[in-house]
């Protein structure tokens, strides 16, 4: 029968020492994600402004074609330009009168 070796506290820490610094490790990370600089709440609060802007990004990429269009249209068509001075800057001929009526 064998007699059971004494173990040092040496052995033992060597021995536990990847699964102490783990540990420790993984508490200081967690522990920095919910506070700091890289919180885990500003994580998230910069997400959401990322979906925002990107939302904002496409519609004003949208506007921008749009406007590109009717840009085109204004410098091709002599026709469509007086119509849009007519239409949204009341730009009339000089014998011409605008008439407002109230509703």
């Amino acid at each position: 029968m064998r007699k059971p070796q004494k173990r040092n506290i040496g052995d033992t820490i060597i021995e536990k020492g990847p699964f102490v610094l783990l540990v420790w490790t993984t508490a200081i990370v967690v522990f920095g994600m919910f506070r700091g600089q890289s919180s885990l709440s500003l994580y998230l609060s910069l997400k959401d402004s990322e979906v925002v802007l990107s939302k904002t990004v496409a519609g004003l990429e949208k506007e921008n074609i749009k406007l590109e269009g009717e840009i085109y249209k204004l410098k091709k068509s002599k026709e469509y330009a007086k119509k849009v001075l007519r239409d949204r800057y009341h730009v009339t001929d000089s014998d011409e009168k605008i008439i407002y009526f109230a509703d």
